[in-house]
């Protein structure tokens, strides 16, 4: 009876052996992945997970904690992957729904307005076929231009502080509206 348990729980270590040099391997080199291939170590890795949670109730304490203590390594990688790729695709969407005023250092107390006016008059153009998705990096790029705004918001002229707050509001309207 104790061999048998002794050969489980060495089976058991031994899995979790596996775990840990995929995820060892599979986080070394995330931010050189492509989207197809991280797609791929999302699948295995929600496979292999699968897997162990059916043999859990034989891990020791020890074990499932190290257990545990892989697979959030293996989700911060995740994370930190998906923010890249956030990052990457900011840039396009800075330029596609502010334009000439894609870059934050170009934006100032005398045309902070004007560039609120071209992100709203390009959202309204663009929002039709928008996804869930679409819409949170529009919401990432008028964030950024808040912060830029809040940098600057010493010399704002008090109507150009109203027109950017009304147009602050119909941004998150047209969201709103867009998850109805």
């Amino acid at each position: 009876m104790s061999s048998c348990s002794a050969t489980k729980e060495q089976q058991v270590e031994d899995d979790l052996g596996d775990f840990r040099a995929w995820v060892s391997n599979a986080t070394s080199n995330a931010a050189d992945r492509t989207e197809e291939d991280w797609k791929r170590a999302r699948e295995d890795f929600k496979i292999r997970t699968e897997e162990l949670d059916r043999k859990q109730e034989n891990f020791s304490s020890e074990l499932q904690q190290d257990y545990q203590s892989l697979k959030q390594e293996f989700q911060d990688a995740d994370e930190e992957y998906q923010r890249s790729l956030t990052g990457e695709g900011l840039a396009e969407w800075e330029q596609s729904l502010l334009g000439q005023w894609a870059d934050a250092d170009s934006i100032d107390e005398n045309n902070v307005r004007e560039v609120y006016i071209t992100f709203m008059e390009n959202v309204r153009a663009q929002k039709e076929n928008w996804t869930n998705e679409d819409w949170e990096m529009a919401k990432q790029v008028l964030d950024k231009l808040n912060e830029r705004k809040n940098e600057i918001s010493g010399n704002i002229p008090t109507d150009s502080e109203v027109k950017i707050k009304a147009l602050q509001m119909e941004f998150h309207t047209l969201e709103t509206a867009a998850d109805l």
